[in-house]
Order: structure tokens, then sequence, then C-alpha cells
């Protein structure tokens, strides 16, 4: 093991002292001596108006920028418990324990968590699955990384409209931040940072058993879903910058900002 997941439950533990946030363990990832809870924080809203989110990362267990930042993320509205106080989460920062302890993209089986959402057959998938089952998002943000690109890109899951992604990657251009042009997915390619994966690739997807979290929730009725990819050339620092300006923006879209 390369990484101790005891120092995610004590960063989570420290945090949740605090009337708005609520700390379980979702269920229990077991490969023999290897045992770890799959901790949700659920973050009520205080506003008049509600948006419900769900933030996962660590789907990929050597892509740890995402799960720092929805630690800090966690940690931020614990401090601060007005901080998006209009919306409702449910923040999975770990979804893959043995795979980001290790620092392998697989679970201990073998299996891509991120293609197993149609079949199921991960203990991971599983759990995330029986959580979330009957809740519907205004708003999905998968994290990951990405060590073959050269740039940030970001999936947007069976929506006509691309203003948002649009802005997102405005954005970080505007900062400085390189923008990814030659990545492809199976049958889909990178425009200019945006992978447009439209509802009959999600369809396709699901019928030929590689289905993504956010994919999944989209199909299930959650309105907007998004994966975030940072290039893993990118130092420590940036990379988790990146992952919280889009984490903003995102938010932000929600009262129309």
């Amino acid at each position: 093991m390369v990484r101790d997941i005891s120092v995610v439950d004590y960063r989570l533990a420290r945090a949740i002292p605090s009337d708005r946030l609520r700390l379980k363990a979702i269920g229990e990832v077991s490969y023999g001596e290897y045992k770890a809870p799959v901790w949700a924080v659920s973050v009520g809203s205080t506003g008049e108006s509600e948006y419900k989110v769900l933030l996962t990362a660590g789907v990929h267990g050597n892509e740890p920028a995402g799960v720092e930042v929805l630690l800090r993320t966690i940690e931020e509205i614990a401090k601060n418990p007005k901080h998006y106080e209009h919306v409702s989460f449910d923040i999975i920062p770990v979804v893959n324990p043995w795979g980001w302890s290790h620092d392998i993209r697989f679970n201990r089986e073998g299996i891509d968590i991120n293609r197993d959402f149609a079949s199921f057959v991960s203990q991971e998938a599983r759990i995330i699955r029986q959580f979330t089952n009957n809740k519907k998002y205004d708003l999905v943000i998968d994290h990951h990384e990405d060590p073959r690109a050269e740039g940030f890109y970001m999936f947007q899951n069976a929506d006509s409209d691309t203003e948002l992604s649009s802005k997102v990657i405005a954005g970080l251009r505007d900062m400085g931040y390189p923008i990814e042009q030659n990545v492809s997915m199976i049958i889909l390619k990178t425009k200019d940072g945006l992978i447009d994966a439209p509802m009959w690739g999600l369809r396709y997807m699901q019928l030929t058993r590689q289905l993504s979290v956010p994919s999944y929730f989209r199909l299930d009725g959650s309105r907007k879903a998004f994966t975030v990819e940072t290039p893993t050339r990118l130092n420590w620092d940036q990379r988790v910058r990146i992952h919280k300006e889009v984490l903003e923006i995102l938010l932000q879209s929600l009262a129309g900002n």
C-alpha cells in the first residue's frame, strides 16, 4: 500500500461535528485482510431553494486529486455551514478504497469500476447503487485524472446545451491551463476539451456493459452529469486547483449564475 485509508477516516471524523453534515459508512469493501468503509457525507440545505448534488471521486485509485478536493470541500462546509447553503449534497470522496490505497486504477479483482455501472459485478458499484437507490440529482460530478492527456477535458452526458461546459473550459483556459484536444473514448472524441456524449451513446455503453458512474445517473433521471479530467502531467497543486475551480463553476450554475 502507498496510502493509508485511515487518513481519510480521520479527516472526515474531524469535519463532521457540524449540524449540517452527516457521515455514514454506506458499505464495506473487503478483500481478505484489507477492509475499508465506503464513506458518504450528506450535507443538508439551509436555504429556501434546494438543489441536490452528488459528488464522487476515487473511482480510479490512481487519480487522487479529486479525492483531495472533495475532502477539502467537506472541511470547508464544516467550517462555514452557510457555504453552498442552497445545495444538499451526497459526497462519496473515495469510491474505490483498495485502489486508492494501492495507487491502482482498478479494484482488487481487476475490475474498472467506472465501466461497471451496467453490470454491477463489483462490490463498490453495488454499494453506490444501494445508497443512491431512487435518488435523482440536479447535478452529478465525478472527478477523474488522465495520465495520457495533455490538458483538461470533461464529459457531458446527454445534454444538448453545451453552454455550461464551454464556460468551464473557457474559464480554465483564461487561467492559463492547457485544454485537451486529442482524447478518444471508444466512439467519442474530444472537441476543444469537451466530449459530448449523446443519449444514444449512453444507451450503447449500457448495452455493451461499459457504463460509467455519471452516465448511469443520467440514464436514471439525474438532470446534469459530468466527468471532469485533469492531466496528471501537471503538478499536484495545479490539478487540485483545477478540480476545485470546475466544481465551483458547476455549483454556481445551479442558481443560474
